[in-house]
């Protein structure tokens, strides 16, 4: 008999890509999983549901998990990384010199948006600008196109759509080690303390999509066009830009993590006690990838 198992992810797009492999392709089921995966709208929800119970793993980009536990509001610890790629894309005709003192656009604050908006601020544009809350990723795409902002973080599918529709992409935050390193697969500490081998399945499940996606482009490009919500065009260049990235030991402990948590500690937004390591567990994966 299956064990249930409710997962969660945030919103469409590129990030839920590992954890819909493992679950599209058969892995889960391998495990002995009767796995359900639900949208849930953003990080903060999922980092709710995972509080809650009502879900036992979920697909998120660290930064409100991070918040919330340097908040004392939730126990919770990455055990794997995931695929995070993000892309600054400026409105039409926009450059990253003109784009100064300008709006850029976030989803909410204390998501990943806002993260590499206050990094974007600091770190490229020498501390000139503002940022504004306007909504999740097809929501920013239209502020920048309306020019409600001049620019904002969008990871693929969005990103590629944004180019088709004549918006630069001014800054790739590869440049400063962020891609693919920057969230993954969390659970409560408690679960891993009390279920080490649920977890250990569910992480064998995990790489075993993965390993799926990066060896069939046509099974990858499927995933992109039906989590990504987008279209088949769209989702093979997704496919293109992303599958790279995916990493044999997806190790959550990051040097994009540790960057998160010395930024904002910088700033002001969580305490100068809080450290990285709080908030992964590296042990569970590196035991199932044999390191």
């Amino acid at each position: 008999m299956s064990t249930p198992l409710p997962c969660g992810y945030a919103s469409e797009g590129q990030g839920v890509t590992p954890l819909a492999a493992a679950l599209e392709s058969g892995a889960m089921t391998e495990q002995g999983f009767d796995v359900t995966l639900a949208k849930m709208g953003d990080a903060h929800a999922v980092v709710a549901g995972l509080a809650s119970g009502a879900i036992v793993f979920g697909n998120l980009a660290a930064p409100a998990l991070v918040l919330a536990a340097a908040q004392g509001r939730a126990d919770l610890i990455f055990l794997a990384g995931g695929v995070n790629q993000q892309f600054l894309v400026g409105a039409p005709g926009m450059t990253l010199e003109s784009l100064r003192g300008q709006p850029l656009g976030m989803s909410h604050p204390g998501d990943l948006t806002d993260f590499l908006g206050q990094l974007t601020i600091d770190r490229v544009l020498g501390g000139s600008g503002e940022l504004r809350a306007v909504g999740g990723s097809q929501s920013r795409l239209r502020a920048v196109l309306d020019g409600e902002v001049a620019a904002t973080p969008l990871s693929p599918p969005t990103a590629v759509q944004a180019r088709h529709a004549g918006c630069p992409w001014l800054y790739d935050y590869a440049q400063m080690d962020l891609n693919f390193a920057i969230g993954g697969i969390a659970a409560t500490r408690s679960l891993v303390a009390s279920e080490p081998e649920l977890v250990r399945r569910f992480l064998s499940g995990y790489l075993e999509g993965q390993r799926r996606y990066k060896q069939d482009r046509e099974f990858g490009v499927a995933l992109h066009e039906k989590y990504g919500e987008t279209t088949r065009a769209i989702a093979e260049e997704t496919y293109d830009v992303t599958h790279a990235g995916f990493r044999d030991f997806p190790d959550p402990a990051t040097d994009g993590m540790r960057m998160l948590v010395e930024f904002w500690k910088s700033t002001g937004v969580i305490p100068e006690a809080f450290h990285a390591e709080s908030v992964v567990d590296s042990g569970p994966v590196t035991a199932v990838c044999g390191r």
